[in-house]
């Protein structure tokens, strides 16, 4: 079998990127490494060419997620494509290899690695991250989770299903959910751990949960029932912020408890802004 090759997704991530390009020299799995860099002034254009075995440059403005994956999907080959976020940081020597043993199974058309929260990320969205990741159980209820950031697809089902180059958020979710509805198979591996987290002000927090938003509208089919105000918005925040206290009792972290209700209420009101918009979107209400 060929060296698989990794896609880096960069932009401006210099003061993280040396560590996640260390993570991945003192990777025991042989890989090639692709760099789709976008417009980065900041000097990460010089360490991913120093790093990589190709760089491509993506011009400031151009940058659409679907078409930037399709993108690097042809710059590749091989049955299996790695991708790896430039802010990610592979935390052992067997992430890359453990990762790609997800592909063991039968018709694994992707799989996705255990991201873990950075020591500096703010406690509620540390909390997120482990219960999106964590020991898998807790998305296993979900109707769908994946994430692109730290994951590897196989090239055959990509060449069925390119990525939509419409979708401005979630097209990692979008491509893996209709994976699944033509009969293939999400793997999630938590064994292949990462670095990776984020800590948004609210204006950012509201500005990606209202393109997720949008997203989901365009993603799934939704019954009035899973769409309404109550199942679709305010349970959801109810059951967060519930959760958001018992963590900060049990952590002693009273600023989380305090951060709770206006973090859950940004994220509620983005999220339905743009499911609403998206759902208008695909009624052709909107032009």
């Amino acid at each position: 079998m060929s060296v698989p090759w990794i896609v880096m997704r960069s932009r401006n991530d210099a003061a993280i990127l040396p560590r996640t390009l260390a993570g991945l020299r003192a990777q025991r799995h042989p890989f090639r490494l692709l760099v789709l860099d976008n417009a980065s002034n900041d000097g990460s254009t010089a360490l991913v060419r120093a790093a990589a075995d190709r760089v491509v440059d993506i011009p400031d403005g151009a940058y659409v997620p679907g078409r930037v994956l399709n993108l690097g999907m042809r710059e590749t080959d091989g049955e299996r494509v790695v991708f790896l976020n430039s802010d990610c940081v592979p935390l052992h020597a067997d992430w890359l290899e453990t990762l790609l043993a997800g592909f063991d199974a039968p018709g694994v058309d992707a799989v996705f690695g255990r991201q873990v929260a950075r020591s500096d990320c703010l406690p509620l969205f540390s909390k997120d991250t482990e219960e999106t990741f964590g020991d898998g159980r807790a998305h296993a209820r979900w109707r769908h989770c994946f994430s692109m950031a730290a994951s590897a697809i196989r090239r055959e089902t990509w060449e069925a299903l390119p990525f939509d180059e419409s979708l401005r958020y979630s097209e990692d979710v979008d491509w893996t959910w209709r994976a699944r509805l033509r009969g293939g198979s999400i793997r999630y591996v938590a064994g292949a751990r990462v670095e990776h987290s984020h800590n948004y002000s609210l204006a950012q927090y509201y500005r990606r949960q209202r393109g997720e938003g949008e997203a989901e509208a365009h993603i799934f089919r939704w019954s009035a029932w899973e769409s309404s105000w109550l199942r679709y918005s305010l349970l959801p925040f109810a059951r967060q912020v519930l959760g958001d206290l018992k963590f900060a009792v049990r952590r002693g972290a009273l600023s989380a408890a305090l951060h709770s209700p206006a973090l859950r209420l940004v994220q509620m009101l983005g999220r339905r802004a743009g499911f609403e918009e998206g759902r208008a979107h695909a009624s052709g209400t909107v032009r």
